[in-house]
This record gives structure tokens, sequence and C-alpha cells, in this order.
């Protein structure tokens, strides 16, 4: 198993409400995108379940590193209600309206449309597409392994998880980031698992369906030695690394972690009557029996609080009383909850702007989702070219019977060029395959060209196209080409009845060969030649045993 690089983004610590507004100034942090897209930036993907309004923890676990990372990647930050379903599928009354509520608090934290890409999981569905193709190949073992499958199903032993959905939501995860090939996924400690599942899920496709090469540790002249390997420079599925965020200890009112299940948050749209209400009611951890005697604010709930939320001079201050007993629980617990509601009333006041503005929100998240899916259909028409599953005429063999209409033999006759026979051979493979390209080749057969003789299809595979005439009465036709790697190799064979035939060879049929004849041929060029006995049609290179019968190769288009 290939280990995963992990980059550490700094723990934050909040200074004051100033400095929250100024991060969040929606105006600066587009006149610094502007700038800053003209060159690209690597790419980040994260997302959140809609499991309401967000509060503190959700805050500072995720969501305020995001608003800093915004800066300096290019962010998709995506509202994950698929994964609601996962153990909400029973009940999905509130579903959009959390999925809003998240939105609404995702914007007034700080994420700006115009720098990042906000949208929601379903809105695209390409996430579902890619989830069930990996579904075909991810053995159940390493669902059933991911550390929170077991952990979740016996905090929520309330709810019949026994499904394939809560099962497989590791693998839509995966799904998820590999769709839009990021470079760094930024997660917690306890979320690495989950990345590196993604790492394997990613190795294993690539291993299947990314395109290959012949190994540089491939030795000798026997062809059936000939060593494949992935072609690194042509992964279809990058594996992300990890981008640890050192979130800071933020428990609940009760001492536990806080968590919306467990009715211990401090909400961020919640007011200052309820902020203070809540810190007032926060557990010290049990010390302090009475007010006389000190306590430890490196193990009380309150002190985790002050150390992200209070200015450091406050915080000082706080744990010096805190351990010479000269400040009262319920003074530090009144601080605390003023530090909070600092950093909350900015956020607080933007969310009230945007409550005003549903059709704006909306309309934030729809143009999110047209930007995700672009980048989401450009991964998917490789996976579906390389699965088997794109929507044209890729890779289906076209028996169409020679001169099967008067216009198709009519293309091939080239009794009317003669002349072209006495022409240098230069010349005459130029003319033949450019009458090839322009009166043969189907119209679908998109191909650019790329150098003389060569062209690219609209997957980027390299076709060689080259054209000889018969040679006398051997029943054959000999071509040269310099020694470089081509996935298909088109043969035009103009014969002795002045009709020419196409044989449109896959590189599975001709590699290994090519590969020793490549190494033979040093500088030089590649010999090779087509034979015709009986009507079939035999292609041999560099001298090398057996022929290949490439036949049924002619006119089949369908591979470019």
């Amino acid at each position: 198993m290939g280990g995963s690089c992990i980059l550490k983004v700094p723990r934050p610590r909040l200074g004051s409400w100033q400095d929250l507004s100024r991060s969040a100034a929606f105006p600066d942090i587009r006149m610094i995108a502007s700038t800053s897209r003209i060159v690209p930036r690597p790419r980040v993907l994260s997302g959140m379940r809609p499991t309401g309004r967000l509060h503190l923890g959700n805050y500072m676990g995720a969501l305020h590193n995001w608003v800093q990372l915004q800066q300096d990647y290019d962010c998709f930050f995506f509202i994950a209600d698929l994964h609601a379903l996962t153990t909400d599928y029973a009940d999905p009354s509130r579903l959009k309206q959390s999925v809003f509520d998240v939105t609404l608090d995702f914007l007034a934290a700080g994420l700006d449309p115009e720098v990042c890409t906000l949208f929601i999981q379903s809105h695209v569905p390409q996430h579902a597409e890619l989830h069930l193709i990996f579904s075909m190949f991810t053995p159940l073992g390493w669902l059933e392994r991911v550390p929170t499958y077991k952990d979740q199903q016996a905090q929520l032993a309330e709810k019949d998880l026994n499904t394939y959905g809560f099962l497989g939501y590791p693998l839509l995860q995966s799904a998820d980031i590999l769709l839009y090939r990021p470079h760094y996924v930024p997660v917690g400690a306890d979320q690495i698992a989950h990345v590196e599942l993604t790492r394997e899920v990613a190795r294993k496709f690539n291993a299947l369906y990314s395109p290959k090469r012949v190994s540089s540790g491939s030795l000798g002249l026997d062809a059936s030695r000939v060593e494949i390997e992935l072609d690194p420079d042509r992964l279809l599925l990058r594996e992300p690394d990890v981008l640890l965020t050192e979130t800071p200890k933020l428990p609940g009112l009760d001492g536990r972690k806080m968590s919306k299940s467990y009715g211990n948050a401090i909400y961020l749209s919640d007011p200052m009557p309820v902020v203070m209400q809540k810190a007032e009611s926060m557990t010290n951890g049990g010390q302090r029996p009475t007010q006389k005697d000190p306590g430890d604010p490196e193990i009380c709930p309150v002190g985790d609080l002050h150390r992200v939320f209070s200015k450091p001079e406050i915080d000082q201050q706080i744990r010096e009383g805190c351990r010479t007993a000269t400040l009262r629980c319920d003074r530090c617990k009144m601080v605390m909850g003023a530090s909070v509601f600092a950093h909350l009333q900015p956020i607080q006041t933007r969310r009230a702007e945007l409550q005003e503005k549903p059709g704006f929100v909306w309309e934030v998240l729809e143009k999110g989702a047209r930007r995700a899916e672009q980048a989401a259909l450009d991964t998917m028409t490789a996976i579906r070219n390389a699965t088997g599953l794109s929507r044209g005429l890729e890779g289906v063999r076209i028996h169409t019977p020679q001169w099967h209409t008067e216009n198709a033999r009519n293309s091939r006759d080239l009794s009317n060029m003669q002349d072209w026979r006495g022409l240098a051979p230069a010349i005459l493979q130029r003319n033949v395959r450019e009458l090839w390209r322009k009166e043969v080749l189907p119209t679908e057969a998109a191909l650019t060209p790329e150098s003389e003789g060569v062209w690219l299809t609209q997957n980027k595979r390299r076709v060689l196209v080259v054209a000889a005439t018969q040679n006398g009465l051997d029943e054959a036709w000999i071509f040269s080409t310099k020694p470089k790697t081509y996935e298909i190799i088109v043969l035009l064979c103009w014969d002795d009845r002045d009709m020419l035939h196409d044989f449109v060879v896959p590189q599975k049929i001709f590699l290994g060969h090519w590969v020793l004849a490549k190494r033979a041929a040093g500088k030089g060029n590649i010999t090779f030649s087509i034979e015709r006995e009986n009507d079939r049609y035999y292609l041999n290179i560099g001298g090398y045993t057996p022929s290949f019968d490439i036949t049924e190769t002619e006119q089949a288009y369908g591979i470019l």
C-alpha cells in the first residue's frame, strides 16, 4: 500500500472579531481571486453533511480552515445531501431546509462563491454514477474495515443501518473526491483512514483502466517477456494527499465532543443571550468544589474555549486566576461567552443579510453545481471511455462489407490516380493519406493532426497512418516509419487492381513485436509489411514471428 503525503494546516487561533470580519470581507477576497486565478492553483475538495445549523465544532473543525484555504487553492466545497440519507433515509422532511441553513452558514462565515465552488452533492449526478462504477470492483472487506463503520452503528443504535447505503458511504465519499481529481483533501486526523481508502480505490481503478506502457525494465528479444506497466503521466485518477487540519480541542457544554446529537452545542446563529446562557451552564470538568479551591485550566472545558476564542492576554489572565482561585468560575464563563459571541457577531450580521435573499443563496448553489458538473464531466468522459460506457461508437467493430455501397467503392477506387505511382514515396504517401482522410474516413472519427502522418483521436491516442503500393506480384506491402510509440496504426494498401484497403490495427495486436523492432532499429526506421494469402492479410513487424492476422481490422473505424 502506497503511503499518502500529509501536509499540515496550522491549528487556528482566533484573535479578535475584527480579524474574523476582515477574513470574511467579500470584496477583498474577490480582488485577490481576480489576480490569483491567472495561475492554476492546486485543487482542494471537501464536503459537509447537512445536519442543520452549524455549531462551533463544525466551524473550527472545518469551515474556518476552508475560508483560509480558498485564498491559495482551487477549492470545491459541497453539501453532502446524499450522505445525509445514509443515516436519515426514513425521514428526509428537513433535508432541504438543512441544506439551506448550512449554505447560509458557509457564506456568512466567509466562503466566497466568486473564489471557490459551492454546490449540492446530488445536483451533480456524476457523484452517483462514479460511485456505482467503483462499487463494481471494490472488495467488501475494504468497506467493513473503515473504523467509523462500526463506531457509528453503535452510536446510532436506534436506527436501522444494516443497509448497502450505510456500508457503502465511504465509497461514495471516494467518488466525491476522485470525481474532481483534487491534489489535497483537508481532514482531521480521524478522517485519514477515509482518504487512504480513496487512494486505494484510485490505485485499483488506475491498475484496471488507465493507459499502460512498456516497462523500462523489459529486456531481451523475446516478445512474450515484454512487461507492461502503468503510464504515470496518463493516470485517469489522481491519488489525493491529505491536508491535515490540526483542529483545536472544542468540547461541548457537558465536556463531551460538541455535537448536535448530544444537545451540547453553541451554534453560529445563536443570539447573544443564548450564547451567554449556554456559557453559564457549561461544566468546569468537576473541578473547584468551592470557589476558594484552585483549578487547572488545562483540563477545564471552559479553558479550552478560552484558548480558541479569547485574546491571548485575556486567556493568560483567566489561566492565572483559575490556578490561584482569584477568579470565580461564573466570571470565567461570562468572559468566555463574550469572547465567543465577539467572533459570532459578524457572521450573524452577514447571515441575517443573506437570509433576506433566499433566491441569491440558491442561485449560488445552482451556479456552483454547473461549474462542478463541468469538472465532473471531464473526469467521467475519460472514465466512460476507459470502462466501455462511452456514448459514441468507440470500441465497436463496424463490419461494413467491402464495397457495401457504390460510394464506398468509388472512394477506394484509385484507377484514376495512376500518375501517383511515379511520385516520390513520401509524396505518394501524403496523397493517399489525404484521399483516405477526406473521402474514406467516417466523419464521426474526428482525428486532429499532431505531426506528419500522425493524428490524435478524441481520447488523445496517437494514430500512425502509413501507405504503400503492392510490391510487384508478391501480394505484399512494405512500410517504414520512425521508431516511436503509437496506440493505433492505420495501414493503407494500394493493390494491383487499383483498390485501397485500410486496416485499423490496435496496439494490443502489435505491441510486443513493435517494442523489439524499436530496439533493433536504434535510430533507424522500423520496417514492417502486410502479406495477402487466400484473401487473408497478415502483419509482420521486423521479421519477428508469428505474423498477425489483421483481416478483421479492415475498416474497423470504431476504435478511432
